[in-house]
């Protein structure tokens, strides 16, 4: 059960970097460093590897017996706060471009 902790702590840091990596060029994108088009471009792929990353550390933290009962490598607490902050970072950056998308694309604030 070590080895699974490990793993899934390897899976968060690489997800959790992965969305700063999506933060850092969102920012540039809003600076004006790099085009909407760009940023979105480069947003997508990145975002989609974070997303993986924090899926893998969902499955990597449950081990389900034979028997039926799980047995889990972190507490619930950990467990709730570390997916707590994923989702939050996940929909914020995700409502950034969506954001940019209403402001640049269509009418409606403009």
């Amino acid at each position: 059960m070590k080895g699974r902790r490990i793993l899934a702590i390897i899976c968060y840091t690489v997800g959790f970097c992965a969305y700063g990596a999506a933060g850092y060029v969102s920012w540039l994108a809003w600076n004006g460093t790099i085009s909407d088009k760009q940023g979105i471009l480069t947003f997508l792929p990145i975002w989609i590897v974070s997303y993986w990353f924090n899926t893998f550390f969902s499955q990597l933290i449950c081990r389900v017996n034979k028997d039926g009962t799980k047995v889990w490598a972190m507490s619930k607490r950990a467990r709730h706060l570390l997916g707590d902050i994923s989702t939050v970072l996940s929909v914020v950056l995700l409502c950034f471009w969506i954001y940019v998308y209403i402001v640049q694309y269509t009418s409606l604030w403009g």
